[in-house]
């Protein structure tokens, strides 16, 4: 019995003594798990996802620091590990595929399959991925001049045997403009107004008053889960994962999901990202270019 009570104390030593170093870790600004600057407003690590908090990140219930898993919902302290990208989570949705990993993170995205608003972005979503396709195939414009294409390695190999015989290439005619399919400013106008639909239909996307920072999380990222769904059945091109980004009103990143986001606070709206290799600058829309931060993507707007 003293032993056991002496294995009992050691223990309850042991998490003493790690509670207070995580503490004067966080106080100091750095992640007690991986070393990485953090900010006091942060509820997981934004390099390594870990959990800063004494609380449920999942659920948002209380916890006691030798709780093994949540009392409110069941999940475990330690986070869940993604089956697909082997990290470890500490909220609802992988924060690197938004796949779900909870029963809570299941159900939001059952009833996101069932709201209209989902089918009809995911539609809008596809008619922009046909755009973009029917863009990067359009001709250009009169006057605008063609991207001169060099030959190709064979062609000059056969340049070369050619004129090792005396043959002389004749002078290549100027090509005349053709015009292909439609009008290449007409589809940017439709592009274009198609991302200020898309991105009307998102905005109208609005989880239950009274949702918690959680529910809210669970309700927004398991709408892109179920959309994503929708957009791969109907349109067989080469769909990007980034064609919606979580705009954080905190931080203002745009997020691929708002999971992501390491901040305690809760707040944003999906947006729709454009292409920026396909239209012009000036274009309205999510523009983006592309940070590492840990092993993951943050997008940020382009001033």
């Amino acid at each position: 019995m003293e032993d056991s009570g002496f294995r009992t104390r050691e223990r309850t030593a042991e998490k003493s003594a790690v509670k207070t170093e995580t503490k004067t870790k966080e106080a100091s600004g750095v992640c007690p798990h991986c070393g990485a600057p953090i900010e006091k407003h942060f509820e997981i690590c934004p390099v390594c996802g870990w959990k800063l908090v004494d609380y449920c990140t999942f659920c948002g219930a209380p916890m006691r620091p030798d709780d093994i898993d949540c009392p409110e919902c069941g999940m475990p302290s330690d986070g869940v590990i993604c089956p697909d990208c082997n990290i470890r989570n500490f909220r609802s949705f992988c924060r690197q595929c938004g796949q779900p990993l909870s029963r809570a993170a299941r159900r939001a995205v059952e009833k996101a399959r069932q709201d209209p608003k989902v089918q009809e972005a995911a539609r809008l979503m596809t008619k922009l991925a046909e755009l973009e396709a029917e863009l990067e195939t359009s001709a250009p414009e009169e006057g605008e001049a063609e991207e001169p294409k060099g030959p190709t390695e064979g062609e000059l190999r056969l340049r070369e045997l050619m004129a090792k015989v005396g043959f002389t290439t004749a002078e290549k005619p100027k090509a005349t403009q053709r015009k292909i399919g439609r009008n290449r400013e007409d589809i940017l106008a439709e592009y274009q107004k198609t991302i200020d639909e898309t991105n009307k239909v998102l905005e109208e996307m609005l989880p239950p008053a009274g949702s918690t920072p959680q529910e809210q999380r669970n309700y927004y990222t398991a709408r892109k889960v179920a959309m994503m769904e929708v957009i791969e059945k109907t349109w067989y091109g080469i769909i990007r994962d980034d064609v919606m980004c979580w705009e954080c009103n905190k931080c203002h990143v745009l997020h691929d999901n708002p999971n992501q986001c390491a901040v305690r606070e809760f707040g944003g709206k999906w947006i729709k990202c454009v292409r920026t290799d396909i239209v012009p600058e000036g274009t309205e829309g999510a523009q983006k270019f592309t940070e590492k931060i840990g092993e993951r993507k943050v997008y940020k707007r382009e001033e």
